[in-house]
């Protein structure tokens, strides 16, 4: 089979298995061998945890732009395009290296399948694309997210990072990591290797222990942040200024340009871990004009995101998410009525997303939307929840054009309209607006 057009490549790797029966990083490891890329020798910074791993990651590439390196990243989920998961210097593959990457990882595959009966699943496919660009791309330093958890995730092949990252941990994909924050954190804390330098935020002492006690057990160095070495020192029309103790330079000011009062917390870890890089590897520190450059530049998609005047999109799909989401619209003025959009997927802990949503007393009204979209809940199954509140005006639609058109019918000048509830929501909406104005 040789397919050579975007729209049946993605169909492909979509129909993959999501999972796999057996220890994926062994299929994984005898993949990367059949690529020659086992040796890969690009230095790495992993980046695992519940919430904050895209904006981290989204930070750390712009640092390593502005510093002159050639950057390569590998993040998820896309929401529009497969291509957004491979970055080079911030920007989408291009089609053509994409192309060439599917087909050689999927003629190895295909070897592989005929010799061991084993074949990768989704995120490993796409894992192993990632490395075939960064190769073919020769960058300085990659940029690795993780999918799904950390100690079993495909992006933990490796046998050593340089630095490994640590973002919020929450309560997310219970299932499978843990029923505990701990739980999870031991699952996240598994892509701490010998010797590397190790980076999070003290936010909660039986998670950071947890931290701790991996990090030394792997002689690996900590760098955690306390609370009193960064902070919000004042909110403005989009934008953020925030202090923040360098590893250079001791406290300095800095701007983001957001509304997100979330990204000082991710903005803050990628500047340690940046730093800590620099020191790791004997390289001269980078000017704090040129990091305020790159955090001002920092464009993370989905994550208070305004797409049309008053109108926001913001990717937070679980309880911690949607606290943190609900504290940076409560900081945004209102002259008008907000308006909730929302949808969520069957595996998420929806009913307490929707009574935060609704108990918050921000949003008068709210679009409830069927997306339509396998693991996507029902009209049936979100008005069960929906209908508790009796504060908030609730309207329903079945997909998310309908969902989106509603939402601008009913604004009005001085509304605000925020998106939120599924990445897979904010996907589909974006891809609307692109189709109504031609992104």
């Amino acid at each position: 089979m040789y397919l050579n057009n975007y729209a049946d490549i993605e169909n492909y790797i979509n129909a993959l298995p999501k999972f796999a029966v057996g220890n994926g990083l062994l299929r994984t490891k005898e993949m990367l061998k059949r690529l020659g890329k086992w040796d890969c020798d690009i230095p790495r910074i992993h980046v695992a945890g519940t919430n904050g791993k895209g904006s981290t990651c989204a930070y750390l590439q712009r640092l390593f732009c502005e510093y002159g390196y050639r950057v390569g990243g590998f993040v998820s989920p896309h929401l529009v395009s497969m291509h957004e998961r491979f970055l080079i210097n911030c920007q989408p593959v291009e089609n053509e290296l994409f192309l060439c990457a599917f087909h050689t990882v999927y003629l190895s595959a295909e070897q592989m399948r005929k010799e061991t009966g084993q074949f990768p699943t989704f995120f490993e496919f796409l894992f192993l694309m990632a490395i075939i660009i960064f190769g073919e791309s020769y960058v300085d330093v990659m940029i690795l997210e993780t999918g799904l958890g950390g100690r079993m995730d495909a992006t933990n092949v490796f046998d050593k990072t340089d630095v490994c990252v640590l973002t919020s941990i929450g309560l997310d994909h219970c299932h499978i990591l843990g029923d505990t924050r701990e739980k999870i954190a031991v699952e996240k804390s598994g892509i701490i290797k010998n010797e590397s330098d190790v980076i999070f935020i003290d936010y909660e002492d039986s998670v950071s222990d947890v931290f701790y006690e991996k990090a030394k057990s792997c002689s690996a160095v900590v760098n955690s942040i306390s609370k009193n070495q960064y902070s919000v020192e004042k909110i403005k029309h989009k934008s953020i200024d925030f202090s923040y103790k360098s590893s250079y330079y001791n406290y300095i000011s800095l701007t983001l340009s957001t509304y997100a009062l979330y990204q000082v917390d991710n903005a803050s870890l990628a500047l340690r871990a940046f730093e800590v890089f620099l020191l790791r590897n004997h390289l001269t520190p980078m000017s704090k004009e040129r990091m305020q450059k790159a955090l001002w530049e920092t464009f993370w998609e989905g994550r208070m995101e305004e797409v049309g005047k008053d109108v926001f999109f913001d990717g937070a799909h679980n309880e911690d998410g949607i606290r943190a989401f609900l504290k940076t619209v409560s900081s945004i003025p209102c002259d008008g009525k907000r308006i909730l959009c929302f949808s969520a997927v069957d595996d998420k802990d929806y009913e307490q997303m929707i009574t935060l949503l609704c108990e918050s007393g921000l949003f008068s009204k709210a679009v409830v939307i069927d997306m339509e979209i396998h693991r996507g809940l029902s009209i049936e199954q979100l008005q069960c929840y929906f209908s508790r509140f009796s504060l908030i005006d609730v309207y329903y639609e079945r997909g998310a054009e309908d969902g989106i058109n509603r939402c601008l019918r009913m604004k009005k000048d001085n509304d605000q309209v925020y998106i939120v509830g599924s990445l897979y929501l904010v996907g589909l909406i974006k891809a609307v607006f692109r189709r109504k104005y031609n992104d």
